[in-house]
């Protein structure tokens, strides 16, 4: 089924961890973890537009996938405009998945190309899954576009070949996105909160958690490559074994406010000064996540957030909300 809309926008939302525990290295390289994700209400913002036919002469970087031209919009410097990009892969994703389910070639993407315009508003190498939110944008948009041939669960499994956090950032979109999203096959089972486990790929929906949060980010990127080469020499090839993991700990501070010392100083300062009932690391950070079940004192917090950022160039800041 091919459909008849031209153009999709959808809302690329990030992720907190309110959890993240590193369990093990695998021997494919890769690491299982166990860990609690949840929405915040931050976003980038996603647009698909159909080409016409023939309409492959846009003044704007692209590649080509499958044989279709997918060109990129954005005013954004610091996302690469090639196949590195995790829009574009979460594309070539869903037309691979396509291609091997069998679907035919024309119902597999536009014949007259595609433009992916994205309204950068996260900061990228941040611990939020923003990419990650962009893959996941893409790959809903795109999937709708033909007419949603995929079910959400077929193309978390794509997904999951994207990146680690895709295949959440695909469950926790379609359900903040389900009004545009209506025609999703599986859409009934979307939320934004779960236990992910292995990579990854395994998501179990999970009653949502809220809290009223103060966020803020020192202005640098950190690898989340470099990230999980520590935990490994600390792991010293163990494997955690338990059925209990707890909330508000995160394995990879400990590899993120030992090499950067603008993370420690952030976290430090937030812990001391804004009166929050948690302050963690979400992911491989910096980003900081200051936790408040009061939303009167969440906005005291974000007040004297705001203060700091003005003493601390670069630093940066957002009053949001999770699981409500």
């Amino acid at each position: 089924m091919i459909s008849d809309m031209d153009s999709i926008e959808l809302r690329a939302y990030a992720k907190i961890n309110l959890s993240l525990t590193v369990t093990g290295r695998r021997d494919d390289g890769y690491h299982n973890i166990r860990s609690f994700m949840q929405d915040i209400d931050l976003s980038d913002v996603i647009r698909l537009t159909k080409c016409p036919e023939n309409g492959t002469k846009y003044n704007l970087p692209h590649c080509t996938i499958d044989g279709v031209d997918v060109y990129l919009c954005t005013d954004a410097d610091t996302i690469p405009v090639d196949m590195s990009n995790l829009a574009f892969k979460g594309i070539k994703a869903v037309m691979d998945a396509m291609r091997m389910r069998g679907i035919p070639a024309g119902g597999r993407a536009p014949a007259g190309g595609l433009v992916v315009s994205i309204d950068k508003r996260l900061p990228v190498a941040a611990g939020i899954a923003g990419g990650s939110g962009n893959a996941a944008a893409c790959m809903l948009g795109l999937n709708a576009l033909m007419g949603s041939p995929m079910s959400l669960r077929e193309l978390m499994e794509a997904g999951a070949k994207v990146g680690a956090d895709v295949p959440f950032s695909l469950m926790m979109n379609a359900k903040k996105g389900e009004r545009t999203l209506a025609g999703l096959a599986g859409l009934a089972e979307a939320s934004t909160a779960a236990w992910i486990g292995g990579i990854g790929d395994i998501v179990e929906p999970t009653e949502r958690r809220p809290y009223h949060v103060v966020m803020a980010n020192p202005g640098i990127a950190v690898s989340t490559k470099a990230a999980y080469t520590v935990i490994d020499k600390i792991l010293a090839g163990q494997t955690v074994e338990t059925d209990e993991y707890p909330m508000f700990v995160n394995d990879l501070e400990k590899y993120t406010l030992a090499e950067y010392p603008e993370a420690a100083l952030l976290r430090s300062e937030m812990q001391e000064h804004l009166g929050a009932d948690k302050v963690m690391m979400s992911g491989s950070g910096p980003t900081m996540i200051a936790y408040y079940i009061e939303e009167d004192k969440a906005r005291e917090g974000a007040e004297l957030m705001k203060k700091m950022c003005e003493e601390h160039p670069g630093w940066r800041t957002w009053n949001t909300i999770t699981g409500q």
